[in-house]
């Protein structure tokens, strides 16, 4: 031994304390958009199963499922979904819509349904990653609700 106390001096101790500060601010809020776009994906992927569930419905009855309240599944997609799915989940709720366009759509009289999903997310930050996770045409955007056309 040389004499010296073992540890650390002040300097060295203030000088980790800045280093792991700096990287806490850059780390941290990358995190958080990366957990958010997470969410968002998450919420595309469930949209994605009832949009195959719907179609697994028509495909078996000829005919598309009923509207149902937001956070609730049509009673006739139930046995269609994989199990244990929700369209209440941590973050954003799911929305069967099912509308009845008794003259159609202006220039397409024929088409007298849309079918779409819609995802209300629960915060802002989330609706945020759903406008860089969305892509494609057939999304549009009303207030803080995303509605996916499965079927117009």
């Amino acid at each position: 031994m040389n004499g010296r106390a073992a540890g650390f001096t002040l300097v060295e101790v203030l000088l980790a304390s800045a280093v792991v500060s700096i990287v806490a601010r850059i780390a941290i809020p990358n995190v958080h958009d990366v957990l958010l776009r997470a969410r968002a994906a998450e919420a595309v992927a469930d949209i994605r199963a009832v949009e195959v569930a719907a179609h697994n419905y028509w495909a078996d009855e000829l005919g598309w499922p009923g509207d149902a309240p937001a956070g609730s599944p049509p009673a006739e997609l139930i046995e269609y979904l994989p199990d244990g799915f929700s369209f209440t989940k941590d973050g954003f709720v799911l929305d069967w819509e099912n509308w009845r366009l008794p003259h159609g759509l202006p220039g397409d009289p024929d088409a007298t349904n849309i079918l779409g999903v819609s995802v209300v997310p629960a915060n802002e930050g989330l609706a945020g990653a759903f406008r860089q996770v969305l892509g494609g045409s057939t999304w549009f955007v009303v207030g803080n609700t995303y509605t996916y056309i499965v079927e117009r």
